[in-house]
């Protein structure tokens, strides 16, 4: 898309108008980092560094990084707001400023209509694999939920439409062959495709907000794959389903909950820079995955990859986790040895815990620990939003 100035400056009046909500709700931490540096912090996640140089202002989010230097982000605004503020020096007519604050303030639906058209902040923006795509874009659906409560005051409901709908099938395992340059099934004692259980678990529901009065609902289908055939398995998948309904709900509103994310050209970029935050949880584009399988584990191929070549925790996917094969050997439980993590889940939780919380790691078995915790925190996350919505753990 080709940049007019009238497209510019609308662009550059909605980050000022942004940057300011910031600065008017005490949302942005902004700490002096040195001369003409500053960190600007939202909430929980990372500060962002704001530097001018020569006059040159430059920031280290993903909007500048994609947007500017001819379009400044919020960040940037929000430090250029508050000099001026303090020396009395700020560029912004009276009026202009009155505008944008009654925007925020005066009538509850034009703020409300205001800030759904803002531009998506892209440092919300999460990235997760997606099987055969590579890697897809998504808000996490806590992220949605907080920002629906700042939109709509709290004043916002989501409802299932009707029952969970559950489809189960069973899958042979499979491995990459590099001898045979293709997947081959996994096979067991006896010469036999070892086979898994899975499932897709649907939830139609919708979300009703209020808007000048009147109630105004959107609908759609969550949906969420699974593995296995425990109770556990299935309550993370239908806490996944319902997630992704709602998401999915919220996407109809528009810009702030993702819609943006479903076009092909910004889908290749948005969330580049905060992959390390994704931890392959459910996603905004396609379905989702409850990565618990065969008895409570996954079910993983016996060329699973030692713990000693697992990714760091902040990168790694619950299917990689749950494939890090378990190496100490207890002396209660020496059939342990061996076992991936994801097994362990099944058939020794108490141990998993153990190992994510208490062992103390060496250089060698840091990655195993990484996986378990990992694993760990995913059930954690996955029963707390079964919670929230209602379900019985």
């Amino acid at each position: 898309m080709v940049s007019t100035p009238a497209n510019t400056a609308s662009a550059q009046e909605e980050r000022t108008a942004r940057a300011l909500e910031a600065l008017r709700t005490n949302a942005f931490q902004i700490a002096s980092d040195g001369q003409d540096a500053w960190s600007v912090k939202n909430g929980g996640k990372s500060p962002y560094l704001v530097k001018r140089e020569e006059g040159n202002w430059s920031c280290t989010c993903p909007d500048f990084t994609q947007r500017g230097p001819a379009i400044r982000c919020k960040h940037i605004e929000a430090v250029r707001l508050s000099i001026e503020s303090e020396s009395g020096a700020t560029n912004l007519s009276a009026s202009h400023k009155e505008k944008i604050m009654s925007n925020t303030s005066d009538n509850p639906s034009d703020r409300i209509r205001w800030e759904l058209r803002q531009p998506l902040d892209m440092s919300r923006v999460k990235r997760r694999q997606a099987p055969g795509l590579g890697s897809v874009p998504y808000l996490e659906g806590y992220d949605v939920i907080q920002r629906a409560n700042e939109i709509f005051s709290f004043v916002w409901s989501f409802d299932l439409l009707k029952e969970p709908m559950i489809m189960r099938w069973q899958k042979t395992q499979t491995y990459y062959s590099q001898q045979h340059r293709r997947k081959m099934p996994v096979l067991d004692d006896q010469g036999r495709p070892v086979m898994d259980d899975v499932g897709m678990v649907w939830v139609t529901g919708k979300v009703t907000a209020e808007l000048d009065g009147k109630t105004v609902s959107h609908a759609d289908v969550g949906r969420c794959i699974f593995s296995g055939d425990t109770p556990e398995a299935l309550d993370m998948a239908v806490a996944g389903a319902a997630t992704d309904c709602l998401k999915r709900c919220f996407r109809q509103f528009g810009e702030q909950f993702g819609n943006s994310l479903y076009d092909k050209e910004v889908a290749q970029t948005a969330g580049l820079e905060t992959t390390g935050h994704s931890t392959g949880q459910p996603g905004g584009n396609g379905h989702t995955s409850a990565q618990v399988g065969g008895n409570g584990s996954t079910s993983p191929s016996r060329n699973a990859p030692a713990a000693s070549r697992s990714p760091a925790s902040n990168t790694l996917s619950i299917a990689d986790a749950g494939k890090v094969v378990f190496t100490l050997k207890p002396k209660s439980r020496p059939e342990l040895t061996g076992k991936t993590l994801a097994e362990l889940q099944s058939l020794a939780p108490d141990i998993l815990t153990w190992l994510a919380n208490e062992y103390n790691a060496t250089t060698e078995t840091q990655a195993m620990k990484d996986a378990a915790q990992v694993l760990v925190t995913s059930k954690s996350r996955e029963s707390k939003i079964l919670s929230e919505l209602g379900f019985a753990n």
